[in-house]
């Protein structure tokens, strides 16, 4: 017994080692995309229940009530967000070890295991707090059940399991990731190949197959009906007009390059996945060995087209990795899951295809050659797959920005400190799918506001505050005279955000509250539907040259949030935008800057919005006194808030503010 299975239990153990160690830790933070699903899973145990999730362009639901499930048991947090894809990306060796000896022989699926333990793809894709990590272990189970089917030893009842697990694996394929809708079509066309090539088999597996395809298309038939009413929720189709519109208009060389760069990002450095979120960019999938073996499992399988296990293994790795042959080689790292397994089970039959020969050849030697061989290989393999992934790619500066590192050492900071009342939060992400949803994963219900500081600040109910203010986003120069420094948290030199400050803001400190001719200035205390009143409004210089850029001060008190525009998906907000419009003559906008960098989503009763409005005049403009507008409209359908009067009637969409001053250059 412990002959026959310790092996793939070593191997098993040694893959969850790996892709537990340091797991909260590395990576370094969260992309928006893992802290989306986080907060969707939050959500979930709130009692939000979708049947597919709007955020991160449009979200199979699988995932997030699967994390949903596991913080139930282990708390809202970090761990059970990544904890998922853990257990998933151990599970698919096993399953794919499984399917490889009944499909090729022990050797092989011995060596798959130990590749997709050992190599930087799937141990990342273990270690991401994404959806797509679900794939590769329900495509394998539903390869596993669909060749269960190719055998004849089956009795009815077992022939009625296997297709319905093969329907129900294909089902849940379908509620994870978008390039499931592509790669169930492998079963298919292995029966068109049966058809074609091993007809006594197709014979035998055409009715099993579509009944299997049947209940699958009938348990995901809800999902597409859903989208088909609330087609706001999937926006990631789009990704694939451009290729495919080049496609039906003649042009090929677009698709052409895509598919070649998506071919060579698997063997050639330099060519491999640029998005270094999940990557080192450039990074092939196989270093140089495992490239070769990989070729000449390719080959392989080419040459022993007619064997069906050859087949369907090619054909598994040709429809897994479909989009990315029609998006080409970015982001192949998610958008290829379906194929891993059969991935690294292409170097496996390339190195035993070459092995073999040797140890038929020369016996007596052949045997020891070939456990160096493969023994030298795997430790060469997991040595880089080390270096390349826990050194330089998890503490890569460049890597622990794109996890908004800075922001997620600001959260333990806060924490440590157990900080009574609001926290302002400067980032250049502050909206509401961005760095918040980090925010509520790692500090859960904290009472934070949101804003970018290089341009607005919001002062929680109008009164003092503390604010984190990061390298990347530091105070504008107008709001200096609010803060008062309290504190600076440094982190690593080399980081691309490689600090904060601690300030404290003094809502009495404002120069503009003492300035009477501000408060009677023109637009001052107008109210936009009872939801927002506009304090204060002034032009930081007196004039500006044309070329320059004309900074407009305006200070908004919440009254109503409810009232600053409709909710919106995908976050299911408000979603509103300041702008600001300098008029010529003609009445016709001269300049403009449309903008809110402290996002409406977050605003709450008494909040006060201060918002630099930075307005580009033409080189061309002509000196003079210019009138100017503000005003708020709504993002999505563009309808600006009403100006009300005294009685609550809608007088006007627009403020006049004070006019700017154009001069000539000096």
């Amino acid at each position: 017994m412990w002959k026959r299975n310790g092996p793939i239990l070593l191997i098993l153990l040694l893959a969850f080692g790996l892709r537990l160690a340091a797991l909260t830790s590395l990576p370094p933070g969260l992309t928006h995309d893992e802290a989306n699903h986080g907060r969707e899973a939050i959500g979930i145990l709130d009692g939000i229940l979708l049947f597919y999730f709007p955020l991160n362009y449009g979200s199979e639901p699988l995932y997030s009530y699967v994390v949903a499930g596991f913080m139930a048991l282990l708390g809202e947090g970090l761990l059970a967000l990544r904890l998922v894809n853990v257990m998933a990306g151990t599970a698919v060796i096993a399953a794919v070890y499984a399917w490889a000896n009944r499909a090729f022989d022990r050797r092989v699926a011995l060596v798959t295991a130990v590749l997709l333990a050992l190599s930087f793809w799937p141990l990342a894709a273990s270690r991401e707090a994404l959806r797509a990590g679900l794939l590769p272990l329900f495509m394998t189970l539903a390869v596993w059940f669909f060749w269960r089917l190719f055998g004849n030893r089956l009795s009815v009842n077992g022939k009625r399991s296997a297709v319905i697990g093969f329907g129900v694996c294909v089902a849940v394929t379908l509620h994870i990731y978008l390039a499931a809708r592509v790669a169930w079509l492998l079963f298919p066309l292995f029966l068109l190949y049966l058809l074609l090539v091993h007809r006594p088999s197709f014979w035998r597996m055409w009715r099993p197959t579509l009944a299997g395809l049947l209940l699958a298309a009938l348990l995901v038939t809800p999902m597409f009906l859903y989208l088909e009413r609330y087609p706001y929720a999937l926006t990631r189709l789009d990704m694939l007009d451009r290729p495919l519109n080049d496609l039906r208009q003649g042009n090929l060389l677009p698709l052409a390059r895509n598919a070649a760069g998506a071919l060579l990002a698997f063997v050639w450095p330099g060519q491999g996945d640029q998005f270094l979120a999940y990557n080192i960019p450039g990074r092939p999938v196989f270093e140089v060995v495992t490239a070769v073996f990989f070729l000449i499992g390719v080959a392989v399988c080419l040459w022993r087209w007619r064997q069906p296990n050859a087949a369907f293994l090619l054909l598994w790795f040709g429809m897994g990795i479909l989009p990315s042959l029609i998006t080409g080689a970015t982001a192949n790292t998610t958008r290829n899951l379906a194929a891993l397994p059969a991935v690294f089970m292409l170097p496996a039959v390339g190195f035993w295809a070459v092995f073999n020969g040797l140890v038929a050849r020369w016996p007596r030697y052949g045997r020891w050659v070939t456990a160096v061989a493969l023994t030298v290989w795997l430790l060469w393999v997991g040595g880089n797959t080390i270096n390349d992934y826990f050194i330089r790619w998890g503490q890569s500066p460049e890597v622990r920005g794109a996890y908004q590192r800075n922001l997620v050492e600001a959260l333990a900071y806060l924490d440590s400190q157990a900080i009574d009342g609001p926290v302002l939060l400067s980032t250049v992400y502050p909206g509401p799918a961005h760095d918040p949803s980090i925010a509520l994963v790692l500090a859960g219900d904290a009472d934070f506001r949101w804003t970018d500081a290089r341009y607005a600040l919001v002062l929680p109910g109008g009164q003092d505050a503390l604010a984190v203010i990061p390298a990347s986003t530091p105070l504008h120069p107008a709001f200096a005279e609010l803060a008062q420094p309290q504190e600076t948290v440094t982190l690593r030199p080399d980081d691309l955000d490689p600090s904060f400050d601690l300030v404290q803001l003094d809502a009495s400190a404002m120069p503009w509250i003492g300035d009477t001719a501000a408060w009677t200035a023109p637009g001052v205390g107008v109210n936009l539907n009872d939801a927002v009143t506009l304090r204060y409004a002034g032009w930081l210089a007196e004039s500006v040259v044309p070329g320059g850029v004309a900074e407009l001060l305006t200070i908004w008190q919440v009254y109503d949030p409810a009232r600053v525009g409709p909710i919106v998906p995908p976050a299911f907000t408000t979603d509103v935008v300041m702008f600001t419009q300098v008029l010529g003559v003609d009445g016709r906008p001269l300049a403009q800057r449309d903008s809110l960098e402290a996002p409406s989503w977050g605003w709450q009763r008494g909040d006060v919005i201060l918002q630099i409005h930075a307005v580009p005049i033409p080189t061309d403009a002509a000196p003079g006194e210019y009138p100017a507008i503000v005003g708020i409209y709504d993002r999505d359908s563009g309808v600006r808030l009403p100006v009300l009067n005294e009685t609550g009637a809608p007088v006007d969409d627009k403020i006049t503010v004070s006019p700017l001053i154009v001069i000539r250059n000096p």
